[in-house]
């Protein structure tokens, strides 16, 4: 257990700093599941089947954004690569 020295107050500065950049990532998760993933209202009764309806969307959230990151940092490379090695090779495109 802590002792009251060691309990954190959120209202020091290198708190604030932590907190402004919580609002810009971990908020803007739970703002793009409610605007873009239909998690405004909820279709289904029970904890149970809200539970489930909520991890199944986070892991299609979860695989959006690996298809991407993938994209981005593994598949685009090589693609600009192979298109610039067409495009030096074929008179067409120069």
């Amino acid at each position: 257990m802590r002792s009251a020295q060691e309990t954190v107050c959120p209202y020091t500065p290198e708190h604030q700093e932590l907190y402004k950049r919580r609002k810009q990532t971990i908020e803007r998760v739970f703002a793009d599941a409610k605007e873009k993933h239909a998690m405004r209202y909820t279709q289904y009764r029970g904890l149970a089947h809200v539970t489930n309806w909520v991890k199944l969307k986070f892991a299609a959230m979860n695989l959006k954004k690996l298809a991407n990151w993938l994209w981005r940092e593994k598949l685009f490379p090589f693609i600009s690569i192979l298109l610039c090695t067409l495009c030096t090779r074929n008179p067409a495109y120069t």
